[in-house]
């Protein structure tokens, strides 16, 4: 607030040159009473601008679980972005099963994105696909009963399945 009152106004909308902006980095790290307080003084368009890796806010919220930080950006304006995939096929959801995020998958089922359980990003990899990799068996169990079941067994485009990936992993799921 100090830096915006004393003449760094513009700074709350401008990108790095990675494209994120101030929102983006609070709503990645968390900080959801500065994402409010951006909101508030002028930083509202920036809720749904992707950086230049095609990752939106929402996105990146799901990512590290921020749960509190999704929910207010669904409530904001960002509620189509909960489905949105970047240029490589990643939704808000494949990044929360792959971090194993159980709560945020949950909400996201519930928005709206519950088509997403069964999506595959590029690589043909699904989120049970890349949960299994990463060992998130609540996940896994997750969307095999909200309707993923048919996933324990669909390989990526390298033709690797989700026993695969566990097993070299070493997770004895």
């Amino acid at each position: 607030k100090w830096l915006f009152e004393v003449g760094a106004a513009e700074d709350i909308t401008k990108a790095n040159n990675n494209g994120v902006t101030p929102m983006w980095i609070a709503c990645q790290n968390g900080h959801l009473s500065v994402c409010k307080w951006l909101f508030e003084v002028g930083a509202a368009a920036d809720i749904t601008k992707a950086n230049n890796n095609g990752f939106t806010l929402m996105y990146i919220a799901c990512e590290i679980g921020h749960l509190s930080v999704c929910k207010w950006l669904f409530e904001v304006g960002a509620a189509a972005d909960i489905s949105k995939a970047d240029s490589n096929g990643f939704t808000p959801m494949w990044t929360a099963c792959c971090e194993g995020h159980l709560s945020v998958c949950k909400w996201l089922f519930e928005v709206g994105a519950a088509a997403d359980i069964t999506k595959a990003n590029n690589n043909g990899v699904t989120p049970m696909w890349i949960a299994c990799e990463n060992g998130h068996l609540s996940v896994c169990k997750w969307l095999f009963e909200v309707g993923a079941a048919a996933d324990i067994t669909k390989a990526d485009n390298g033709g690797f399945t989700p026993m695969y990936v566990a097993c070299q992993k070493g997770h004895l799921l």
